[in-house]
């Protein structure tokens, strides 16, 4: 896989694992890609080759079973230095340096971790996404105040879909935005239409 797929395919995951753990997303990535040369060695669902014996490696039914287990694994006493790290730096430089590295990560996952960082979003860029979200999946219309938080959204997604590089694709988020913008106009316009027939 590329990066870009390997992020797509396992984002999602690294989320919940990150959300057990504390540990960001994009390192969980980075452990990952090499445990697994990039999605292409994957046993059992065991993306980070969790042993389950000194002679083999575990195998799960699901991703979200390997989730879970990855979650427990870091917090089985022997990862404490990883879960104490507060910056992706320092828990690339942990995760290393751990009773299980060993030398396994020739010493930094820096080159796994570089090209998996890129497809992930700030904690701002992730609002911006859930408050898109929040107006277009029902929130109550309320004309000059959502068209006003439409436009300052859609302003905000533009700016993530664009940075140099791109590295996201946000255009059904962009058209459904357009879509509700749309919607409130016309929703707005026939108001307005009821209004002078009333008068």
């Amino acid at each position: 896989m590329t990066p870009a797929e390997f992020a797509a395919t396992y984002g999602a995951c690294a989320r919940t694992v990150s959300d057990g753990t504390g540990i960001d997303s994009a390192v969980l990535l980075a452990q990952w890609a090499n445990e697994t040369a990039w999605g292409t060695a994957v046993a059992g669902n065991n993306l980070g080759n969790i042993r389950c014996s000194p002679t083999s490696f575990c195998q799960y039914a699901s991703i979200d079973d390997f989730a879970a287990a990855c979650i427990a694994t870091f917090h089985n006493g022997f990862y404490n230095a990883v879960l104490a790290a507060t910056t992706p730096a320092a828990q690339l430089a942990a995760i290393v340096a751990s009773p299980w590295s060993g030398g396994h990560y020739g010493g930094t996952l820096q080159p796994f971790y570089d090209p998996v960082e890129v497809y992930e979003m700030t904690p701002g860029e992730d609002a911006t996404l859930n408050r898109s979200d929040s107006i277009l999946s029902g929130s109550r219309l309320r004309s000059k105040a959502v068209d006003q938080a439409l436009i300052d959204i859609e302003k905000e997604v533009k700016a993530i879909a664009s940075p140099p590089p791109a590295t996201v694709d946000l255009t059904p988020v962009l058209n459904a935005i357009a879509a509700v913008k749309a919607d409130v106009d016309a929703l707005a316009a026939k108001v307005a239409s009821l209004t002078l027939k009333a008068q």
